[in-house]
């Protein structure tokens, strides 16, 4: 029989992964400032990213027919919709076609971000759109 496992320990580390993720600094130094073991938070992210991949492998390949059967309808878009199905806490990267590279930390702000694209590239806005 396995072991139970404790959700609050869980939800905790969450929290502290999505933390360091945001935070944009090492997982030393925020682990030092945060006050738990980096030994502790590597396996915790470990162990939860391979629960994450286990629970999820039927949710990862719905989601990935249906970005696909999405496709055509938005290729005349300058952006196409990206939904990830599983759990990250790495930094999203977008490259475009003109060359630039955008890099955009978990839980940031969407119009921030639509604010960045649209000066970096005025022809993504919509019709209608400043």
């Amino acid at each position: 029989m396995g072991k139970v496992r404790d959700a609050s320990k869980e939800h905790f580390w969450r929290g502290v992964i999505r933390r360091q993720g945001e935070s944009g600094e090492t997982v030393s130094r925020f682990c030092a400032r945060e006050g738990v073991s980096a030994h502790r938070f590597y396996w915790w992210r470990r162990a939860l990213r391979a629960r994450d991949r286990q629970s999820t492998p039927d949710a990862q390949v719905s989601a990935a027919d249906e970005l696909l059967g999405r496709q055509d309808e938005e290729s005349s878009k300058p952006f196409v919709p990206v939904h990830l199905p599983f759990l990250t806490q790495a930094p999203i990267e977008m490259v475009h076609p003109g060359g630039w590279v955008v890099r955009v930390p978990v839980g940031f702000d969407p119009l921030s971000l639509r604010r960045i694209l649209a000066t970096l590239d005025p022809s993504s806005l919509e019709p209608g759109e400043n």
